[in-house]
């Protein structure tokens, strides 16, 4: 019996890797600016397919997979094409433009999904790209000034690189608070922030404006 199992399960495990489609092609299109939406021209652009981890237990484990499958160039306009074949048993579809210079800030956009895709074809978001000299270090500190009071969501608004989006949100179970987040200098950001107070049951939404300046870095306490 226990051969018998062991048997039946290997099928499954070829089935958890990534397989590609290699008469099915996807095209992936995007482009790549400056902070003043000026094209960024010879910009390597990489895409990775990925597929998350798990395990069986008392039997094995399936790690986590990635597979660098594209690479692209962006040309005079800073437009960038990609083909790949489709894959198969994957997590999530992965673009990503990096600064080998490390002058600039990187960008990666994840957890895209064969659904994103229309006639076979994604036109990813533009990516920004922002010099480091011109961001600022911003770090958020949450000090909790009322018991009864718990604090539901942080939302920035501004000129902010986001290194990561996600093109579909994440299925938590628990809010993510960033912050720790790098942003362009000489502005105001702001901060929406949403909170319940269990002692009346209500949900309240407000704000802050935090001024950055031309400094690297800038620390702003969150009283709720």
């Amino acid at each position: 019996m226990k051969k018998l199992f062991i048997l039946l399960l290997v099928p499954f495990l070829f089935g958890c890797e990534i397989q590609y489609d290699g008469n099915t092609k996807l095209v992936i299109k995007g482009s790549v600016v400056d902070r003043y939406n000026n094209p960024i021209i010879n910009k390597a652009v990489n895409l990775y397919v990925s597929r998350d981890g798990g395990q069986i237990p008392f039997l094995f484990y399936i790690p986590t997979e990635t597979n660098y499958i594209g690479k692209a160039t962006t040309d005079n306009d800073g437009n960038y094409v990609m083909v790949i074949p489709q894959p198969r048993y994957f997590s999530e579809i992965i673009i990503e433009t990096n600064d080998e210079s490390n002058q600039l800030n990187g960008k990666q956009f994840r957890n895209i999904a064969l659904s994103n895709f229309t006639d076979f074809q994604y036109v990813a978001p533009i990516s920004k790209l922002y010099s480091k000299s011109d961001l600022a270090n911003l770090t958020v500190n949450l000090n909790n000034i009322n018991s009864t009071t718990e604090l539901l969501k942080l939302e920035y608004i501004g000129n902010i690189p986001n290194e990561i989006e996600f093109v579909n949100p994440l299925e938590e179970d628990y809010p993510n608070f960033i912050q720790n987040l790098n942003v362009e200098k000489n502005q105001t950001v702001i901060l929406k922030y949403k909170t319940i107070n269990h002692l009346t049951n209500t949900t309240t939404t407000n704000q802050a404006n935090i001024t950055i300046d031309n400094s690297n870095t800038v620390n702003y306490t969150l009283n709720y």
